[in-house]
Order: structure tokens, then C-alpha cells, then sequence
């Protein structure tokens, strides 16, 4: 990945798996990360590790009010967004023909 040095990054669901991986991959790269996450405990697991990270956000991706405010916040702390990784995501372990419409919303989301 060459041409990331100094690009302002917001990676959701970034404090856990392929979230987490593609973080400290962008650090690695010279990035500035914001990583966005609903889990409290995963965002300051990832900021303890990850000492260099511009900052961790609260923010559910299934509501649009908070990752507005969230955007607003990395937009603020970095001052500006050159790409965002819309990483966060959930598993419905159940037959695909009796997922709800609600529960697709939130795997979209």
C-alpha cells in the first residue's frame, strides 16, 4: 500500500479482527487512524495498544445520528478524512430465507 503517508483514515469496527488489522496496517503506512467502534472495551484495548492511533470514537454503525456526530469528531481531531473503511459488521448465524428484515438492516448497516 505506497501513497498513505499522512492520509487521514477512519476505520469502523476497527478495534477487533479485520478492523484491528487493517489499522495497525494503515499506521504502519505513515497513516493518521481514527478508529470507530461501539465496543468500549475493544476501543481502549486498541488505543492501549496502539499508542500512536489519532483517536478512538463510540459510535453504532446502525445509527446514522451517531456516526454522523462520530465523522464530525475524526473530521475534527485530524482535521479532515481521506478515506474511510466501512469494515463494521455482524454475523446472523441463522438460515438465510428467516433473517428479518431488521436483523439485514443491521448486517448492511
Amino acid at each position: 500500500m505506497r501513497g498513505l503517508e499522512g492520509k487521514r483514515v477512519l476505520i469502523t469496527g476497527g478495534a477487533s479482527g479485520i478492523g484491528a488489522a487493517t489499522t495497525r496496517r494503515f499506521l504502519e503506512e505513515g497513516s493518521a487512524v481514527c478508529v470507530l467502534d461501539r465496543d468500549g472495551q475493544g476501543r481502549q484495548k486498541i488505543q492501549h495498544e496502539l499508542s500512536d492511533l489519532a483517536g478512538t470514537l463510540d459510535a453504532d454503525v446502525c445509527n446514522l445520528q451517531q456516526v454522523q456526530a462520530a465523522i464530525d469528531d475524526a473530521v475534527r481531531i485530524m482535521g479532515g478524512l481521506d478515506v474511510v473503511i466501512n469494515n463494521a459488521g455482524i454475523s446472523i448465524r441463522h438460515n438465510f430465507l428467516d433473517i428479518t428484515p431488521e436483523e439485514w438492516d443491521e448486517v448492511i448497516a
